[in-house]
């Protein structure tokens, strides 16, 4: 079974006011728009199996982050969540795709550009 990891960014939308957009950077045109940002988010999660099911169908690859948390810094100030994709057999009992939740301290730690030192206290 193959097993992906990616980033998700909720934002306001700011084209209508009140409404919110999830979307998934490594993997273009997946969006989702709603009145809430879990509203928007469950809906991308909604959406992820159909859209990489048109890719392969299509001939295209998945594509893959290199790591998690790849996106944070280049968004601005937006929601994160972490969404794992199984494509294959499951397991009983096991999520195609559910939220994972990384060492956010690591994840902040190696921001794409930026490079935080142990400061002595």
């Amino acid at each position: 079974m193959q097993e992906f990891i990616f980033d998700v960014a909720i934002r306001p939308k700011f084209s209508s006011p009140q409404r919110w957009e999830a979307l998934m950077p490594a993997l273009p045109g997946l969006t989702a728009e709603a009145a809430s940002d879990m509203a928007a988010f469950e809906q991308l999660h909604d959406r992820i199996i159909p859209y990489l099911a048109r890719r392969l169908a299509g001939g295209e690859g998945v594509p893959q982050q290199s790591r998690t948390g790849q996106y944070l810094g280049n968004y601005g100030l937006v929601f994160w969540q972490f969404l794992c994709v199984r494509l294959g057999p499951l397991r009983a009992g096991q999520a195609a795709v559910e939220p994972i939740f990384p060492d956010i301290d690591e994840l902040l730690m190696h921001l794409e550009g930026y490079l935080v030192e142990d400061q002595p206290v």
